[in-house]
């Protein structure tokens, strides 16, 4: 089976050693407990974002989690797993910098955020030009920006900013929720092969039930700090 496991995810959804590997992360352990309850292989594709929808509908992939219906373009092509979790999207700014409460607070500033990733309560001012998108390919690499006052404001969503600081503590920083709701997060099969593929998604439905998903999610919540510094640009 071919999963999609994302560079562009910030820790901890995907975490690669030095290599390039994947070796840990949230995607990791919930792809590494569906293959054993499967008895399936994995082959993991490393791919951006945004390739992940396209490769899902070609069959040149099987399976890519963290997405919703709302971030791509044809979700009715492709089948979805129950939700796994839900994700609470923030604007990180620098602590001395007015709270942004409401999208009006964003006219006119040059938002940080990751390449590939849709922001489709955001798309509106990006086409009209009321604020500046500036894509990375990391949370590390924005919230550098937003220190060294390149940036206005990051977006992000709660865990990774969560785990960011946890492993690479960084001063004067304040998160504000967006005003939209928390989005569901899901695992998006492609449907060339329905058998196998009502087999993923009944075992998904029976990792979310048992507990399996939030256990994996806690332990990244807990995780230990990193003796690895923040990248400077």
């Amino acid at each position: 089976m071919r999963a999609i496991v994302s560079a562009s995810n910030a820790p901890p959804y995907a975490l690669f050693d030095e290599s390039g590997s994947l070796s840990a992360g949230i995607s990791k352990d919930i792809l590494d407990e569906l293959s054993k309850r499967s008895e399936l292989n994995w082959q993991y594709l490393p791919l951006p974002r945004g390739r992940v929808e396209q490769w899902l509908l070609r069959d040149d992939a099987d399976i890519a989690c963290f997405l919703n219906p709302a971030w791509v373009e044809q979700p009715e092509q492709l089948l979805w797993s129950p939700a796994l979790f839900t994700t609470q999207q923030v604007i990180v700014r620098r602590s001395t910098s007015p709270a942004i409460q409401n999208i009006t607070d964003l006219f006119g500033k040059r938002l940080g955020t990751d390449r590939g990733f849709s922001y489709p309560e955001l798309d509106a001012i990006f086409a009209q030009r009321l604020a500046v998108r500036d894509d990375a390919s990391s949370l590390q690499i924005n919230l550098s920006r937003l220190q060294k006052q390149r940036l206005d404001a990051v977006l992000t969503v709660d865990l990774a900013y969560l785990y960011h600081q946890q492993q690479y503590p960084s001063e004067g920083l304040q998160a504000d929720p967006l005003w939209a709701e928390p989005a569901n997060v899901y695992c998006a099969l492609n449907q060339h092969q329905p058998e196998l593929t009502a087999r993923l998604l009944l075992t998904l439905q029976q990792m979310v039930a048992d507990g399996t998903v939030a256990n994996i999610l806690q332990r990244y919540r807990q995780a230990e700090p990193s003796n690895q510094s923040t990248p400077v640009l």
